[in-house]
Parts: structure tokens; sequence; C-alpha cells
């Protein structure tokens, strides 16, 4: 093994454990790997350039870089340069897709057939080994904690846990909204099994946690896909304003958490209702107004 390589596995196990890391570094150690021609490294590479990570976006390259990745023998590669040809060329996966709004107050957008049905089979098929216990804000610290409040579970993709259409997803999202990409949080699909729920609540970043504003930006965006219907029950349900959406595979629902002046916006406040049947699963996109950090 080569020094390059051996670098690129150790930093590998420290993404793939969550623990901080020089970002910049990392890319390079990444990078120089791949120029090595390791499959692994090729395909971490790809991810990077696709979200930015340690480097400038590149789509076209991270699109490329999969197909490099397969031929060098990567057995994610394959799966993914499947799904890939499924969905056509670049431009197709990150066009923007229509939108209609369906409440004003708050502004509610729904965009139907957002992705196609093998690509949220593939999705949930992803995020199954990485369901854990959902958290929420203490309000007394301000740090993720579980709580009765929520009870279903999430998986969340840090880098090593991405593919290249869900990079891509994430493009498309910030091409319909629009917003950049670069202030996306990690994606999370979240599964509610029978009686699983999460009660009302907002997605804004309260006022009481300035130094997280500060830090991080607000979260002026939600942007949901509903990944399948084989469920009963388990509406999105805004209560303020007495109104609740359920989309059928592959349909979105967004909207903005704060008024026009950047406020939170309290009608905002939703509650993930339990399924009465079946098991539900969502995709969760939380965006802010702030580049946030990759991966």
């Amino acid at each position: 093994m080569s020094e390059a390589i051996d670098r690129f596995q150790r930093a590998r196990a420290d993404i793939e454990a969550d623990r901080p890391v020089d970002i910049a570094e990392t890319y390079r150690i990444i990078e120089a790997a791949a120029r090595e021609g390791d499959p692994e490294a090729l395909l971490f590479e790809a991810y990077a350039l696709g979200i930015g990570y340690g480097c400038d976006v590149d789509l076209m390259l991270a699109f490329e870089n999969i197909y490099i990745a397969d031929e060098a023998g990567a057995p994610d590669a394959t799966p993914q340069a499947d799904m890939m040809n499924l969905g056509g060329d670049l431009t197709a996966w990150i066009a923007p897709r229509p939108i209609e709004y369906v409440h004003e107050a708050p502004r509610i957008g729904m965009s139907r057939g957002f992705i196609d049905a093998e690509l949220c089979a593939w999705l949930i098929e992803r995020a199954r080994s990485l369901q854990e216990a959902t958290l929420v804000y203490d309000p007394g610290t301000g740090r993720p904690v579980q709580d009765a409040s929520r009870t279903n579970t999430a998986g969340t993709f840090k880098l090593s846990d991405l593919n290249m259409p869900l990079i891509l997803l994430r493009h498309r999202i910030a091409n319909t909204l629009p917003v950049s990409q670069v202030n996306f949080e990690r994606t999370s699909i979240f599964r509610y099994e029978v009686g699983q729920s999460f009660t009302d609540h907002a997605d804004y970043i309260s006022t009481d946690f300035s130094a997280e504003i500060r830090a991080r930006g607000q979260r002026p965006h939600t942007f949901l896909v509903y990944l399948n219907e084989a469920f009963a029950g388990g509406q999105t349900n805004f209560l303020a304003i007495n109104k609740k959406f359920r989309g059928g595979v592959g349909d979105a629902l967004f909207w903005r958490n704060v008024d026009e002046e950047g406020a939170p916006d309290p009608l905002t406040q939703h509650a993930g209702d339990p399924p009465t049947s079946g098991e539900k699963w969502l995709l969760s996109q939380f965006i802010r107004d702030k580049a946030q950090m990759p991966g």
C-alpha cells in the first residue's frame, strides 16, 4: 500500500467515525489517493466534488468519477452508475422541477413527481442501515438530545454515507427553490413506524439560540420528499393553519420557516402525524442562510 492510500484509509476512518477533521487537508488526501487509482478514493473524491467538501463544487467531474470508480472496481460504484443511467445526463438530473403553491401564509409549495419511484426505493434502502433515534434541541443547553416528543428514527448522511444520486438530488432541490447547495445541512431520511410521531414543532432556529444562529445561520427552508405511500395516516400537519399534507411516491413538500423580514414564522409549526398502518419514509433537507460545514 502506498503512503497516499495509507493516509486516505486513515482519513476515511476519521470521516466514518465523524471525528473533527481539517476538511481542506482531508480533500487533498482523498485527491492524492484517487490520482493513484484507488477505487474507494475515487468514490470519496466524487462525493467531495459533489458537495464542495474542501474543494469547489464540480458536478461534471463528480459525475464522471463514479464511472471511473466503477471501471476501477469500486463495488458501490456499479449500483450508483446504474441508477445514474436511469436518470439521464447531468443536466436532466439537476434541472429544476415544476412547483405549485398550495398555501400562501405560510407559503407552502409542492412538486409532484419530484423524483421517480426507482430513486425513492434506492434512497430507502440506502437509509435503512443508518437509522438511529432522532434528536431535538434542548432549550436549556442548545444541544441535541433524545426527547419523548420525537419517536421516529432517522438516517443522516455524512460524507462516507453519501452516493451520487443523492448528491444530484440535493442539487435538484437547490435549483428548484432556488438556493445555494452549500447552505444545505446533512440530508436525513426519516422512518416512522406505526404510532411513531414528531409532535408539534418548528424547524426554524429559535432566537433563544442566538449563538447557533450567529455561527451557522437561520434555517429559512424545509424541503421534504415522500419516498413511499404504503401507509395510512402520517400526514404533515400544520396545526396553526389547520392544514394537513401528504404526498405520493416522489412528491415534494416545502415551505419557508421565516417571514419576509427573516423572523421565525410561528405559523410554520407542524407535526409529523403517526402512521396508523405500514411505515412512512421521508427525506428531509434543512437549508440555512449561511454556508454549512460540508460532509
